[in-house]
């Protein structure tokens, strides 16, 4: 018996570092997902594609070089980098891994936090005028986490947020929504979050109702000296705005690890800050889930995932449509 196809859209040394086994009767192909032409190549005559959410698009010229797809298997919590109506028209499953990595990406919003109130001069070289630099910086710049985390997007990463801000301490309120109920996490409409809260996290996926729903009216009424960061999917905040908030000096600070075009732009607003917004800004390149843990629980999710379609058995965690 041939063995079935796995396109697997990540490096080789992520999936092998991981730990998860290849199952027995397969053959795995890997390549990354985010370039064109190593994500045909590896998708050619595949039985199951597997994803990053973000990273790369299954779109209809991958699906139309595997002719026998069984299943579009992403390997993450988003869903928006695969043509969801042409798996639907030609039968094909979609699913994710939903908050798999949302511890990882919680540490990573607390530890954004951290970085922007109390930058931590470190030392390289020693000596005298090392340590007395370091003293003077840390002291004009250093402050304690404190006040109200506001969280945008109360899912699994929101939900472990909370949890986070809690333990040290901080009042933490949510945006709230429809259907979503928390006793331990007050609830409060957007605006009225985002002109009280001292942190605003934002966790959202991107889709028709998140779109541009923190645009430039609503940075406006970001409280004075507020830090954002924004670790849902780019798009659901403007950029541009963003960035004329600090440079005129209201934003306290922002921390990105998303962004509408990845790889980040050239031309981004960003990149053009003065030095002095620019040292308020920290950017990462979508990195929050990204740990040795979370890969493997995501991986081996997908694994078993498409061998129950290998074995005509319904998968889990399909995504919305």
């Amino acid at each position: 018996m041939t063995d079935q196809t796995i396109a697997f859209l990540w490096p080789e040394v992520d999936f092998r570092s991981s730990g998860v086994v290849v199952p027995d009767g397969f053959a795995m192909r890997f390549g990354r997902g985010a370039i064109r032409a190593e994500a045909i190549a590896t998708c050619r005559d595949a039985d199951y594609i597997c994803i990053g959410s973000g990273f790369g698009t299954a779109d209809k010229e991958l699906l139309d070089l595997a002719p026998s797809l069984r299943l579009v298997q992403l390997t993450g919590a988003g869903y928006n980098n695969v043509d969801h109506p042409e798996c639907a028209r030609r039968g094909i499953p979609v699913c994710y891994c939903p908050g798999l990595n949302a511890p990882s990406v919680a540490q990573t919003v607390v530890q954004l936090a951290l970085r922007l109130i109390r930058p931590l001069p470190l030392l390289q070289t020693g000596g005298e005028a090392e340590w007395l630099a370091g003293r003077k910086a840390h002291a004009a710049t250093a402050h304690e986490v404190g006040g109200r985390v506001g969280i945008v997007g109360y899912g699994h990463i929101g939900k472990h947020v909370a949890k986070l801000f809690h333990g040290l301490g901080l009042e933490v309120v949510r945006s709230e929504r429809a259907g979503q109920d928390d006793g331990a996490v007050p609830a409060l409409p957007l605006d009225e979050l985002l002109a009280t809260a001292d942190i605003i996290s934002v966790s959202l996926p991107a889709n028709d109702d998140t779109s541009g729903l923190i645009d430039a009216r609503r940075i406006g009424l970001i409280k004075p000296g507020a830090i954002l960061i924004h670790i849902g999917r780019g798009g659901v905040v403007d950029d541009t705005a963003v960035a004329a908030a600090l440079e005129d000096g209201r934003l306290g600070g922002a921390a990105f690890d998303v962004f509408e075009a990845e790889p980040l732009p050239e031309t981004h607003p960003f990149i053009d800050l003065s030095e002095t917004a620019g040292a308020r800004l920290l950017m990462t390149p979508h990195i929050g889930g990204q740990t040795g843990e979370s890969k493997t629980r995501n991986f081996q999710v997908a694994i078993d995932n498409l061998l129950r379609v290998s074995r005509g058995e319904e998968p889990i965690y399909r995504a919305p449509a």
